[in-house]
């Protein structure tokens, strides 16, 4: 028994070995292959573009790709139209994956990022344009499926009261009126990303019947009042209209 356990061990101390060494390896070249595409001048490789169309066949590959993304938005969110049509095919390739495999941590990321980067458009002339990455995904599937919007606010509205979590001692100590101050900004916060939401919801081409589905249902979730239900429903209809007028 002892010696069937010894091997047990090495065997799990490998497998737990090889996978350190396959996210090391699958961080190093999603930082390596995200720099290349935010470089104007870079040439992609047909290698480079297999392993990376490899690569988002596994969760880590996805997540690390989408985190590096986000974090070149502090750079500039402005890029030329080189970047601006490469950040198109590599997010296409990336969100077929994240739908396959319902994984909707970095699908998430990846749908803030198609808000985020622009191409500056000269109209008529005169009047500049940002053109986000939006109209060029809205056909891909995973964003027709409410249990993707339902897995992001989720992670969005727990994401923030983690930031601002506080201890039991430190509730007790505080009076009714601090209590309810906290839960009324905390009500606040759910409004405001409710609202992002929705208007998301709507470039990304939904119908109405699920985004009143899913303002009904988190709306009673994060205890949202009468008024503030109205004011995100007309917000609702008014990005339909602009929607509709593009």
């Amino acid at each position: 028994m002892k010696e069937w356990s010894d091997q047990s061990d090495c065997s799990e101390g490998d497998y737990d070995e090889e996978t350190e060494l396959f996210e090391q390896e699958t961080e190093e070249f999603m930082k390596d292959f995200v720099a290349k595409i935010f470089l104007e001048e870079s040439v992609i490789s047909q290698e480079d573009k297999l392993k990376f169309g490899i690569l988002n066949q596994h969760s880590v590959g996805r997540l690390s790709f989408s985190k590096h993304v986000d974090n070149q938005r502090v750079y500039c969110k402005s890029v030329p139209e080189t970047i601006f049509f490469r950040l198109v095919q590599y997010f296409a390739i990336f969100i077929f994956s994240f739908n396959q495999a319902d994984d909707f941590e970095p699908a998430k990321i990846l749908m803030n990022m198609c808000f985020t980067f622009f191409l500056q458009i000269n109209k008529d002339g005169k009047e500049v344009m940002k053109q986000f990455i939006v109209p060029y995904l809205r056909d891909q599937p995973i964003w027709k499926s409410l249990r993707f919007w339902n897995a992001a606010f989720f992670d969005a509205v727990h994401g923030e009261r983690e930031v601002s979590a506080i201890t039991s001692d430190t509730w007790q100590s505080w009076t009714v009126q601090e209590q309810s101050e906290y839960k009324e900004c905390d009500k606040n916060s759910v409004f405001g990303k409710l609202g992002t939401f929705l208007n998301n919801m709507k470039a990304f081409g939904l119908g109405n019947d699920i985004c009143k589905e899913f303002l009904q249902k988190m709306s009673t979730i994060g205890d949202l009042s009468e008024e503030q239900i109205v004011l995100l429903e007309n917000s609702m209809a008014a990005a339909g209209v602009d929607e509709r007028s593009r």
